[in-house]
């Protein structure tokens, strides 16, 4: 039986998405026949920084209400102490800051804590979309980039001037750091007075924003698995968004848009899952990932960015590929602690290695 802790919740815009996907993962587990999977510690942070632990002891997870009037509150300074001494693999379901931008991540190597967070480096990188922009663009000369200018709060000024300059006719606007297309949103005409009233609407979430031209077409998206050094794409996704834009509000709404797979062309859907894999292989992603593409016309690939911790609720798109490829939430839990447990040894050996070649030792033969 293996036993292990989850975290939720976060100091992030998507707080409220990690507890719905909890909630999910405690339906699953409750319900999965023949589990072998045990639960023994949930934690959970909340939007201001407190900490709330529970320690199980057998029975059902508890959903988020019932977990918060039994758990006991804890500086949130000691987290790294509690998840050490519990000794437990940990599977992560923070979104957002404290998730997906490399503070986990940091401090799960920091203290040697063994869980899903994954490479800090890879999730800083992909909590900047300019940046991971960048290198996927980099990485995959067959996309082809999205015009954009990324405009720093510190430098408002120029850019506001670059983006009038380089960009025109419709656009989006983003936050560059900020997940869930949270205040995204689509402007027909760039002017000097209309990105500075954005700019001043995201300031308090994040410190610069993208301002990206407005790609016709259809989106796409394309979850993957990995298995110690394989990487697997599951199968492609077409969203049919019947307003042209996929933006925070028809995330939220019910019916807004829709998941589609069996029509997705063969040799497009060959071309994402290459695309897809190589950027997850680059981004060291831990054992799951979904990457987003828009398609235009004339079959241009733009890319959108890489999420190393999508949504895992009832009905987001991550848990429907895995169904359609076959798998399920607890196969996803497993393969995880198998991928720590595989990496946690090979690092173990690099110290070893390392160590000999210190004291002038031969390497040992790899077995």
């Amino acid at each position: 039986m293996m036993q292990l802790a989850f975290i939720y919740g976060g100091r992030s815009v998507e707080h409220d998405w990690s507890i719905a996907m909890y909630n999910y993962v405690a339906d699953v587990l409750n319900n999965a026949p023949n589990a072998d999977i045990s639960p023994a510690s949930i934690y959970y942070i909340s939007r201001f920084g407190d900490l709330l632990r529970l320690v199980l002891e057998g029975g059902c997870l508890p959903k988020h209400d019932e977990f918060a009037a039994r758990a006991e509150t804890h500086p949130l300074a000691s987290l790294a102490h509690l998840l050490k001494s519990d000794g437990l693999f940990v599977f992560s379901l923070l979104q957002g800051q404290d998730g997906e931008d490399g503070q986990m991540q940091a401090l799960a190597q920091f203290h040697d804590i063994p869980g899903s967070f994954g490479d800090k480096t890879a999730a800083m990188l992909s909590a900047d979309k300019y940046l991971q922009g960048v290198v996927a663009n980099r990485l995959c000369p067959e996309l082809t980039p999205i015009p954009m200018v990324h405009v720093s709060q510190g430098n408002l000024e120029a850019g506001i001037e670059e983006a009038l300059l380089h960009l025109a006719g419709p656009c989006v606007l983003k936050p560059n750091t900020l997940g869930g297309s949270f205040l995204t949103e689509c402007t027909d005409e760039l002017s000097e007075d209309g990105l500075r009233s954005y700019s001043e609407r995201i300031a308090p979430y994040d410190p610069s924003f993208l301002v990206q031209q407005r790609i016709v077409g259809t989106e796409y998206t394309c979850g993957v698995l990995i298995d110690r050094c394989e990487i697997t794409a599951l199968p492609v996704a077409r969203i049919n968004n019947p307003s042209g834009f996929l933006g925070y509000d028809q995330k939220t709404q019910k019916g807004s848009y829709s998941v589609e797979f069996h029509d997705v062309e063969n040799t497009l859907q060959t071309r994402i899952a290459s695309i897809s894999t190589r950027i997850a292989r680059e981004f060291k992603l831990h054992t799951f990932g979904r990457l987003d593409f828009i398609v235009e016309e004339q079959q241009g690939v733009y890319f959108f960015e890489v999420n190393v911790v999508p949504g895992l609720t009832a009905g987001s798109i991550f848990p429907k590929m895995l169904a359609k490829a076959g798998f399920d939430l607890c196969h996803i839990i497993r393969l995880a602690a198998s991928n720590e447990m595989y990496q946690r040894h090979r690092e173990e050996t690099r110290k070893v290695e390392t160590s000999r070649i210190r004291y002038g030792l031969p390497p040992t033969v790899a077995s």
